[in-house]
């Protein structure tokens, strides 16, 4: 791939995935779906519309609250029986608290394991 093309695609995701947390673990668990979006429109897309390496946006909505947590940049890592496996690349710093805090307030059990606010797994 080109370098301008590869800027071009992780400057500005043409795919979102909007998703409703549903499980923390060793790391976070969703459930949603994956949106090719344009200008004008927006249209519902198969998890194997991605490969390993695209870009996309995410949002995020957490149980109780009224706002998601914006993602804007994660790497399509893997993609496997319609689990999509994301490495979250950019994220504020308000966004990455707000999900910390959601992510300890969720945890049962005190844990040595850290869970990876880093990494998402994605039921699409």
């Amino acid at each position: 791939m080109a370098i301008g093309k590869q800027q071009a695609c992780w400057a500005t995701p043409t795919t979102t995935i909007n998703c409703v947390l549903i499980r923390v673990d060793r790391q976070i668990e969703a459930e949603g779906c994956v949106l090719k979006v344009s200008e004008s429109s927006s249209q519902l897309a198969a998890p194997e519309f991605l490969a390993p390496g695209d870009f996309v946006k995410v949002r995020l909505w957490l149980e109780g609250e009224n706002t998601s947590i914006h993602i804007g940049l994660a790497e399509v890592r893997r993609i496997q029986n319609h689990w999509i496996t994301l490495e979250v690349v950019q994220v504020s710093r308000q966004e990455r608290s707000r999900l910390q805090r959601y992510v300890e307030s969720r945890q049962t059990v005190l844990r040595n394991q850290p869970v990876f606010i880093d990494h998402l797994l994605i039921r699409a």
